[in-house]
């Protein structure tokens, strides 16, 4: 399957998507079928080079475990997303993912800029602030997109200028510096963190999920595609230095947030720049392990903001006391893998990395322990506040008034429709045993906690498979960190 074919494939997932969330058993069949359509598509996909304008397209195997990994748990979110009654943004959770394949798959530091740019703009689209009768995040975000995508292209006109004048490294200073600011204001590294509260007061937790944890890790593929190009990049300058400095000010001031934190957006936001900056530390080593080891922090990453905004909008939208107790159980599960503390690979990750700090300072060594403590301390917060808001029981439905009479020519043919299909459905259920019409009505009535609590278990058990299963993890990632262009 050649890369337009896969683009188109995506267009029309997000197309169908967007309208089919009108009606929600639609919606959810539909955001199950794209899921596995595109699952499919994304692993078919041919590793060919196709030429555009100059310009050379290629799906690495890298960028297509990224893209698997990442439309996977897209899916995740919008089929949880389809349980709700609030769907409308159902379709964004693909839209973004349009321009974000070019980023992937493009061999242009400006052009990869440019569609990540434009995927995040998505992302605000996404947002409808105008629903929520707030605009300061969207704004905040909006005016950083543009003042991060200047700042990155500076820096990589530094870097080409650099070859023409080796002996001038104040060139490579300068591409870092700009770099280091473009990137950090969209990373939120710290101390750019100034958008992540209002943003996130404004967007749904499945937005969020998208946002942190696919959107934002495409910025770091496309810094090392850079350093692929022009490995002085990293050789003689203080890059290295700077991801350090930045990952561990994004510990320390993310798990001072979560601390005092209790609604769950900022709380995911702030307990992501805590992940976030381990990523940053162990990017910083310039080793195939420490590649590795943040090759599996972003998958983790990723995969517990997805699980708990799939377990906070399914407890949400479905009332139903078991739902919310399984939704619960799998938002601490998510929110522990997050923190690295369910044992196996990320406890692994995390300890590796905490053992090198109690060596080399144990200052930054408590002071990381701390900052994990405060997100777990916020966690705990949310996990007493949702204990408290549990529905005491399903509540009755009311029943429903009578139709009025239809008055229009169409609503008459639709309404002589309707009774027939009623009709031969009544005389079907005659030849059904009494048995068999029982568990159909109860799956009828009960299909979205009974799909829900599938969707809860499943992510679950993922979660608690992935834990348990470290070495295949470990094996995984190196395959994958050796891949990069500057690790060969």
């Amino acid at each position: 399957m050649t890369l337009s074919l896969l683009l188109l494939i995506l267009v029309a997932a997000a197309v169908t998507l967007h309208v089919a969330r009108y009606w929600r058993p639609l919606a959810f069949v539909t955001s199950v079928t794209a899921t596995a359509v595109l699952l499919w598509a994304t692993q078919t996909a041919a590793g060919a080079t196709n030429d555009l304008f100059g310009m050379t397209f290629e799906l690495q195997p890298l960028a297509r475990d990224y893209l698997t990994v990442a439309l996977a748990l897209s899916g995740i979110l919008a089929i949880a997303t389809s349980f709700g009654e609030a769907r409308r943004t159902l379709g964004f959770l693909f839209w973004s993912w349009i321009v974000w394949l070019v980023a992937l798959t493009v061999n242009d530091f400006v052009i990869g800029v440019f569609a990540w740019v434009s995927g995040l703009a998505v992302i605000v689209i996404a947002m409808e602030p105008r629903h929520t009768q707030r605009t300061g995040g969207a704004a905040y975000f909006l005016a950083l997109l543009v003042i991060s995508a200047g700042l990155l292209l500076i820096g990589h006109r530094f870097v080409q200028l650099f070859p023409l004048t080796p002996d001038r490294f104040e060139l490579l200073d300068s591409a870092v510096l700009f770099l280091s600011w473009g990137l950090g204001l969209l990373l939120a590294i710290a101390p750019f963190v100034l958008w992540l509260g209002p943003m996130t007061d404004e967007t749904p937790p499945p937005i969020i999920a998208a946002l942190l944890g696919l959107g934002q890790p495409l910025g770091l593929w496309l810094l090392y595609l850079l350093i692929g190009q022009s490995p002085r990049l990293l050789e003689q300058s203080d890059l290295n230095a700077i991801m350090v400095i930045g990952g561990l000010g994004s510990i320390w001031i993310g798990g001072a947030l979560c601390l005092f934190e209790r609604r769950i957006g900022r709380l995911m936001s702030y307990a992501g720049l805590v992940a976030l900056g381990f990523v940053l530390i162990d990017l910083a080593r310039g080793t195939l392990e420490g590649t590795a080891f943040a090759v599996i922090e972003i998958f983790a990453r990723a995969l517990s903001l997805s699980v708990m905004a799939a377990s906070i909008v399914i407890a949400r939208a479905i009332p139903n006391r078991w739902v919310s107790y399984l939704a619960l159980g799998v938002f601490i599960l998510g929110g522990l893998n997050l923190v690295g503390l369910t044992p196996g690979v990320s406890l692994v990750t995390r300890w590796n990395l905490l053992l090198e700090f109690e060596a080399t300072d144990r200052r930054v060594f408590f002071l990381i322990l701390l900052a994990l403590l405060g997100v777990m301390i916020g966690l705990a917060r949310y996990v007493l506040t949702w204990l408290e808001t549990l529905p005491e029981s399903v509540p009755a439905q009311e029943n429903l008034a009578p139709a009025p009479p239809p008055e229009s020519i169409s609503e008459r043919l639709r309404f002589r429709l309707r009774g027939m299909w009623l009709d031969w459905g009544a005389r079907l259920r005659q030849r059904i045993p009494a048995t068999a019409q029982y568990a159909a009505r109860q799956v009828t009535a009960h299909w979205r906690a009974l799909f829900a609590g599938i969707l809860l278990c499943a992510l679950g058990a993922f979660i608690l498979w992935y834990s348990v299963s470290p070495n295949l993890w470990l094996q995984r990632a190196l395959a994958t960190a050796a891949q990069l262009a500057f690790i060969r």
